[in-house]
């Protein structure tokens, strides 16, 4: 018996709108945070630890994938892959702003189903809203990257003080 929420003609569609960069800032998504600090590094130049951790989430995020030689995030296979296509964002961003044609996959809740790099890059290079499309029937499918999860993978002391500094100071930044 088909009802209203099982053809795909009757879905809510996905809506587009512009956001503030702010409000894609939640504590379930401390990866932002860090990434904020790996572009600013990127712009800055001034940060020799920012690349370190960058490489050490995505390690703890992707490693099991790369070490078998499977493609992460469509064809990233190695930490130097991901460290290279960030550079391409930021070379992008810096040149063409962020492209409205690429908006931010969201859920109804407001979390990011993908784009974090970008809303990272975007905050670090000051842009205070990005466009965003909405999916109300999609739920956020990424773990949770709090601080529980940053723990759990050993991460301590000065750089998990650090992460939280980064998150405070990146709901000040945009």
């Amino acid at each position: 018996r088909s009802t209203p929420w099982t053809t795909a003609r009757s879905r809510p569609a996905p809506s587009c709108s512009l956001s503030p960069t702010r409000v894609l800032l939640t504590p379930r998504r401390l990866d932002v945070a860090l990434k904020y600090r790996f572009f600013r590094s990127l712009v800055g130049g001034d940060d020799p630890d920012a690349e370190r951790l960058y490489r050490w989430h995505i390690e703890k995020r992707s490693g099991h994938r790369m070490a078998l030689g499977l493609a992460t995030d469509r064809w990233k296979t190695t930490l130097d892959d991901y460290v290279a296509s960030a550079g391409r964002l930021l070379g992008s961003m810096q040149r063409l702003g962020f492209l409205p044609q690429r908006p931010i996959p969201i859920d109804a809740d407001g979390e990011l189903l993908d784009g974090s790099h970008r809303v990272a890059c975007a905050v670090a290079l000051g842009i205070d809203q990005i466009p965003v499309e909405r999916h109300p029937l999609r739920r956020a499918w990424a773990p949770a990257w709090g601080e529980a999860w940053f723990v759990e993978n050993g991460m301590a002391g000065a750089d998990l003080e650090r992460l939280r500094t980064d998150y405070e100071l990146l709901k000040t930044a945009c």
